[in-house]
């Protein structure tokens, strides 16, 4: 977007942004002697106007099941820049560790015997780039949960969450590319979320898809 304006500025065209949060025409007739004014205000307005971009926005889906609970549920798109991965030194400084005496701050990733027993991990998201409401002062708690080897095709439902990690870590690791997943609150009936959400899960197996089951 922003390089067809200054390429608009240099033809002298009329430049029209519509974009949420702003609309600015602007009508180039002398490119030599403006130029420099125009890209600095591009450049700016582009600048003020880059948090609004920063967030994805968030659609939840909601069902009610025969049962009388209420389940709620999205997408999101996990990112180099909103993804942390639970062996990050900035969680290491909080307390998270490998033989943690809180089982709270066990670290869990493909390193952990939770994961490679029962496909259970963790991934965080700073606060500030998730936008849904939230009472989390660092970090949103994204969780996998286990699943148990009585579980009916056990061994292929801990291998999709493993396939999911490892996709996720490599695009944290390399810092590039995305991965979409999806997400639920913590509980039937849950209309807030404080720290944490759970990756989407049904009979132990991650459920890939928003809306009803």
């Amino acid at each position: 977007m922003l390089w067809s304006a200054l390429a608009a500025a240099f033809t002298g065209r009329f430049l029209q942004f519509n974009q949420p949060g702003f609309s600015i025409p602007m009508a180039i007739t002398h490119p030599n002697s403006s130029v420099l004014k125009t890209i600095t205000v591009l450049v700016t307005v582009f600048l003020l106007n880059a948090p609004a971009f920063s967030q994805e926005e968030i659609q939840v889906h909601s069902y009610t099941n025969t049962k009388g609970f209420t389940f709620r549920n999205f997408s999101f798109t996990l990112t180099p820049e909103n993804t942390i991965l639970a062996s990050d030194s900035r969680l290491k400084a909080k307390g998270y560790s490998r033989n943690a005496s809180n089982y709270r701050h066990e670290i869990l990733d493909e390193n952990s015997i939770n994961f490679t027993e029962y496909g259970q991990f963790q991934v965080f998201i700073p606060q500030e780039k998730f936008s849904l409401p939230h009472k989390a002062t660092t970090f949103i708690i994204a969780r996998m949960p286990q699943t148990s080897p009585q579980t009916q095709g056990y061994k292929e439902k801990v291998e999709k969450k493993q396939q999911l990690y490892k996709k996720i870590a490599q695009m944290v690791k390399e810092k590039k590319g995305s991965v979409d997943v999806v997400f639920e609150f913590p509980y039937p009936n849950s209309e807030t979320i404080d720290a944490n959400i759970f990756f989407r899960t049904y009979n132990g197996e991650y459920i890939d898809r928003v809306g009803k089951l």
